[in-house]
């Protein structure tokens, strides 16, 4: 084979590598240790209401009686189905938790709702965010705009997808599952229970 043969395999190949390459991960956001003996596991959409209405109301009481007591740790999944600024603001979270401020930006998504895809999350509004956290703009912007974390975003939507997950929010407190913005006793009740070991 001459050499022209040997540089059109190696670029079939190079592009068949290119196809079938992994997404960038990034690690899973967790809140709370790594020991605690009850995972909480969050599939949620950044544009989804009820899901604000955890975030704001039910999580800090959780954070405060569970997490913050080394009870348990909250692990945070994407499942952004209501349309691409719930995409695109998944991927700038993930982009936010290259610079440590993961949880940081998640609440401000959440403060921030304002109707499905009507622009609130434009990947403008969104580096705007970064800025109002002190993010490093170039590199914030960069990971915005090349949508770095996409893959991974589509593998968590995935996933849920396997779950049987239909809408959110979705939990699982140690594998029981609990759908929707359940009160905070529905949520008591299932950790108490895990850590019991019932």
């Amino acid at each position: 084979m001459g050499l022209a043969g040997v540089a059109a395999v190696a670029i079939v190949i190079a592009g068949v590598m290119a196809a079938t390459a992994p997404p960038v991960r990034a690690a899973t956001p967790v809140l709370g240790s790594s020991t605690a003996p009850v995972t909480i596991t969050e599939y949620a959409d950044y544009q989804c209401p009820y899901c604000a209405t955890w975030a704001r109301t039910i999580e800090p009481q959780i954070q405060t009686a569970y997490i913050d007591t080394g009870k348990v740790r909250l692990e945070w999944h994407d499942m952004a189905w209501m349309g691409s600024e719930s995409r695109d603001a998944a991927n700038a979270a993930r982009c936010a938790a290259d610079q440590g401020k993961f949880w940081q930006y998640h609440d401000l998504l959440y403060e921030h709702q304002a109707g499905q895809n009507t622009g609130a999350f434009s990947k403008d509004r969104l580096k705007a965010f970064g800025q109002q956290l002190g993010l490093d703009a170039s590199t914030f912007d960069a990971c915005v705009d090349s949508d770095k974390y996409g893959g991974a975003v589509q593998a968590d939507y995935a996933q849920a997808a396997r779950l049987g997950i239909t809408g959110t929010p979705a939990f699982f407190v140690n594998g029981q599952r609990i759908d929707g913005a359940q009160p905070y006793s529905v949520f008591q009740s299932a950790i108490d229970a895990a850590l019991a070991g019932r």
